[in-house]
């Protein structure tokens, strides 16, 4: 029996739509509490403090980074055509996919609210935050040498964004909109409320507002009054139907299970091909090399997961059939499989599905090769890699029991590298996942063991084809907020390296 849910509220550090696919979600923000219907949606600001809390049998896509072009708790109907690519933002936000996501945005809807920015947590950029606030039109310099003498702006800017999300300026052009709103509504005169929040012309005010807001100060203000608006809509600005798109190549610590709900995908393992079908699915073994490739017009869904040490896996060579994302209008077949994923990845999506639940039903349905004690030493072998990068083989090989000629053969012989090719495809896809968590390559450099920041980035060059600064990989950090998870991948160091294994 699973247990009840006790999902504690998040402050988003990013906007996000709650889309209740099935069954009726309460969504609290802030003060207000507004019952989500089946096939409607909640859209909520960056810094609102949200709960979401699905009825049991339900199913909540949270779809994080939603383009800012509405109000704050505005309500959205979703069409039966608009939920693939509602799953499609989704999966792009579990970063494993190269290239551009499928942004979404949220026009029009009713202006319930603005939400202030999230707030530092650093004493000294708390207060040079109270302090842009208290005085909007001064310089920021002045108050940052008050506030945080010694710091440069530099340095303050970039633990602004680690702790915010946002840029200073950007961060005080939200609070200055948020506390306009405020008087807004109470029918304060323009030009007062202008040069009360800092800006020096209405024009310049109105500006920032609608770029905020999506809707100039007097339209916010006539939607406020407005208790009927009609619904937001939702815009897709790059759907997933128009173009194909594929997974950058990598080297997993957990076994992973993929899903061609629409249209056909074909999964690369060590080189060789496997084509899936729409309604398919396969596993892709830990430590085995891998990429995806994804057509135009068809949409690839991760399911679920499970880590290396639990044991090993062959190749998969003839895939399951868990049927078509089609089904999901008309049928149970497509609805199960995405309440298995998002119960897989989130902790609000499906709260009464086991998070294995996915992995599990393509584990079932699959034919795969027979698997040996050397694809079990592979999968703890990744396992143990990716918690902790730079540990020495030697060490590894020690704590699994083995010798380290025996890894090279092993890596050989099942993955068809090196060892030190492997363990630089292993490092690098650690690394660019730690680039979707907001870490600088500088940081990153160093975790791994490297003594320099150009050795690490021509590694990261070979396997990715670009440096890590140069990349422009999405910061996914916020995303596990919108989700209901806050914390990070755990990174080991060498020095402790030996505890991970079990863990």
């Amino acid at each position: 029996m699973l247990p009840a849910s006790t999902h504690a509220p998040v402050l988003l550090d990013e906007p996000a739509l709650y889309a209740v696919l099935v069954g009726e979600a309460t969504v609290r923000v802030g003060q207000a509490t507004h019952t989500v219907a089946e096939r409607n949606g909640l859209y909520v600001a960056a810094g609102e403090t949200v709960h979401v809390d699905p009825r049991p049998g339900s199913v909540v896509i949270p779809v994080p980074a939603v383009g800012v072009r509405a109000a704050s708790h505005s309500s959205v109907t979703i069409r039966d055509e608009e939920w693939p690519g509602l799953l499609h933002a989704f999966t792009a936000s579990l970063g494993h996919l190269d290239g551009p996501g499928a942004p979404v945005e949220v026009h029009g809807g009713a202006a319930e609210g603005l939400a202030a920015p999230t707030p530092p947590r650093s004493p000294e950029l708390r207060a040079l935050a109270d302090a842009l606030i208290a005085h909007p039109s001064s310089d920021i310099a002045t108050w940052l040498a008050e506030t945080a003498p010694g710091w440069s702006r530099r340095t303050a800017q970039r633990r602004f964004v680690a702790e915010t999300g946002l840029t200073i300026s950007a961060w005080l052009r939200r609070a200055r909109v948020h506390r306009a709103a405020q008087h807004l509504a109470e029918a304060r005169d323009l030009e007062w409320i202008a040069h009360l929040v800092g800006y020096q012309s209405v024009a310049g005010f109105i500006r920032a507002f609608a770029d905020e807001a999506g809707m100039t100060p007097g339209q916010w203000r006539s939607a406020r009054m407005n208790s009927n608006a009609a619904s937001a809509r939702l815009v897709f600005r790059d759907a997933s139907t128009e173009h194909g798109q594929r997974t950058w190549t990598r080297v997993n610590g957990a076994h992973v299970a993929v899903w061609a709900a629409m249209g056909e995908a074909t999964l690369w393992v060590r080189g060789k091909a496997l084509t899936l079908s729409e309604g398919e699915a396969a596993i892709i073994p830990a430590g085995m090399p891998n990429a995806l490739e994804i057509p135009e017009g068809s949409l690839l869904i991760p399911v679920g997961f499970r880590s290396g040490v639990t044991g090993g896996l062959g190749v998969t060579t003839h895939a399951a059939t868990l049927g078509p994302l089609g089904s999901l209008i008309s049928g149970e077949t497509g609805i199960e499989t995405v309440a298995s994923m998002l119960a897989a990845y989130t902790s609000i999506g499906a709260v009464d599905v086991h998070p294995d639940r996915g992995f599990a039903a393509v584990l079932a349905g699959s034919a795969l090769q027979d698997d040996d004690s050397d694809d079990a030493l592979l999968a703890s072998f990744a396992s143990f890699c990716s918690k902790a990068p730079d540990v020495e083989t030697a060490i590894a090989a020690r704590h699994l029991g083995c010798g380290e000629r025996t890894l090279h053969r092993i890596v050989a012989d099942k993955t068809g590298e090196t060892l030190a090719a492997w363990r630089r495809l292993s490092r690098m896809t650690g690394a660019r996942n730690r680039l979707g968590e907001g870490a600088r390559p500088s940081e990153i450099s160093r975790d791994l063991g490297y003594a320099h920041l150009p050795a690490f980035s021509r590694a990261f060059r070979e396997v990715h084809g670009a440096s890590p600064a140069s990349l422009n990989v999405p910061n996914l950090l916020f995303s596990r907020g919108a989700w209901g998870r806050w914390a990070p991948t755990p990174r080991v160091s060498a020095r402790n390296a030996s505890d991970t294994i079990s863990s």
